[in-house]
């Protein structure tokens, strides 16, 4: 009797793996999570875009599925939806697990589509800013990490309405970030590295007036701004374009493009606005990871307005094995905004929210992140281990979360001076009035919402000056309002190292 019914249960699931077709089954799942990589002349290592690409690498679709390690998303599944979400499900992989055991049938063919690049056409933009030459990569199965420095000579700031990162080489170029800085800021660095840029592992190596200004990934959904949505560049500016170049065996060149369009209409605009969070402990010279064990590093960032958050950018290097960010809002309740479980420098990237998240006043963010300095950490540069300072190249660490605000807080005078970072104390303010009236200034410590500069003055039409000794001089981070009939009419994001 046992034996009858094994193998009734054989000739059972027989029949249901046999139902399970590539093109009815196993298709729709890689077009909706694999192909906008894995396709001829693009990022993925291989294309799989018909039954014979596919059925050749069934099995290893099976273990990199199985483990997560493919399609690239390591946000864990918090109740929180994310736009450019590539989690596969588990019934998808019980799909391709069905298929597999059944044989590997290719069935009738369905009417399906490879999807298109989210941007498949260059529609007309107002300037197109280049490298000056062309990138050439080394031809190994090595992850390449440089920054070309691209002028943005702008005689006065612009607003963005529309912003399109075009990679000259598909087939290497794995990721993009764009920081802004004034011009000249990076000359000792590209000075250094004698190749066109200059190498930078984790980041531009410059401080930067507008870090992490712009993000780019292939075919990611949420990356392109709505008719609500802006961006600024201030006069003067460089573009510091720091481009992730995936491993590939023989050498490719690469000469990617940024094309940008502008609007004077501001009216129920929102300015897109990246503010670091970081441990202060990371600005400190003397700060370490010690060797052999592992670390946890937090922070924290009061809110003092009531803002929405679009996306969370987390950044740390090798050494790091989880990060996570949570909202506390002032009635005590949690939101969940990011948690990695598995941190993976290589597949960093924005994690954009399906929708704004509504957060008011008062709301306090926590970041923390994990760090496995010992011999079982894998992805360890050193063996033996040994301390690990802060720092940008790959045998340093990082931490730090951009939060990607939408602010509508008067756009023409926030976009002056939306975020500045200084290596010196704060000794003066500079802004432009356009009515004569009473303005109030204040600085407020974003640690503890501890004002910790306030006063008033009557201000003539125009350019002004503040210059004050009882301006903040202990590192932290800092918001700076001037405020016109208790209206906020400029503002400063201030670092102070």
């Amino acid at each position: 009797m046992k034996v009858i019914s094994i193998l009734f249960l054989v000739i059972t699931n027989s029949g249901i793996w046999a139902q399970v077709t590539y093109n009815k089954d196993i298709a729709p799942i890689l077009e909706k999570h694999c192909i906008s990589c894995h396709r001829d002349g693009d990022i993925g290592p291989m294309p799989l875009t018909n039954y014979l690409e596919v059925s050749s690498y069934a099995s290893m679709i099976k273990y990199v599925t199985d483990i997560k390690l493919m399609p690239p998303f390591k946000a864990e599944d918090k109740g929180l939806d994310y736009i450019n979400q590539r989690s596969i499900s588990e019934n998808e992989k019980a799909l391709i697990q069905a298929w597999i055991e059944g044989g590997l049938t290719e069935g009738e063919y369905q009417n399906s589509k490879v999807p298109d690049e989210i941007h498949n056409d260059i529609t007309p933009y107002d300037t197109t800013i280049c490298m000056a030459e062309s990138f050439e990569h080394y031809g190994i199965f090595y992850d390449q990490y440089q920054v070309f420095v691209l002028p943005a000579n702008f005689s006065k700031g612009r607003v963005v309405k529309d912003i399109y990162f075009q990679p000259g080489n598909k087939e290497i170029v794995r990721s993009a970030q764009i920081s802004l800085a004034p011009q000249g800021a990076s000359i000792s660095m590209d000075k250094w590295d004698p190749r066109y840029g200059y190498y930078s592992f984790g980041g531009n190596n410059v401080i930067s007036s507008h870090p992490n200004w712009y993000s780019w990934m292939p075919n990611t959904k949420g990356l392109e701004l709505s008719k609500a949505e802006h961006l600024y560049i201030p006069p003067e500016t460089e573009m510091l374009l720091h481009i992730h170049y995936g491993p590939f065996g023989r050498v490719q060149k690469d000469s990617s493009c940024i094309h940008l369009s502008f609007t004077e209409d501001l009216n129920s605009s929102h300015l897109l606005q990246n503010i670091p969070l970081f441990s202060t402990d990371f600005l400190k010279d003397s700060f370490l990871i010690t060797q052999g064990k592992k670390h946890r590093i937090s922070s924290s960032l009061v809110l003092p307005i009531s803002t929405e958050l679009k996306s969370v950018t987390p950044l740390a290097h090798l050494l790091c094995v989880k990060m996570e960010a949570f909202a506390v809002l002032p009635n005590k309740s949690t939101i969940p905004l990011l948690t990695i479980e598995d941190w993976d420098f290589h597949w960093k990237e924005k994690y954009i929210f399906e929708s704004p998240i509504q957060l008011p006043a008062g709301t306090k963010i926590f970041a923390t992140a994990i760090y496995d300095n010992t011999s079982s950490n894998p992805y360890n540069p050193a063996s033996p281990p040994h301390p690990m300072k802060s720092g940008t190249h790959m045998f340093d660490e990082n931490f730090i979360f951009f939060f990607e605000f939408l602010n509508s807080i008067n756009p023409v005078a926030y976009f002056q001076k939306p975020y500045v970072i200084t290596e010196k104390k704060l000794s003066e303010l500079q802004f432009t009035t356009e009515k004569k009236g009473k303005y109030e200034i204040q600085i407020i410590d974003l640690e503890s919402t501890n004002i910790e500069y306030k006063t008033s003055a009557i201000y003539e039409i125009g350019n002004h000056t503040i210059r004050s000794s009882d301006f903040p001089k202990s590192t932290g981070r800092y918001l700076a309002t001037i405020s016109f009939n208790s209206h906020p009419v400029d503002a400063w994001w201030i670092i102070i190292k």
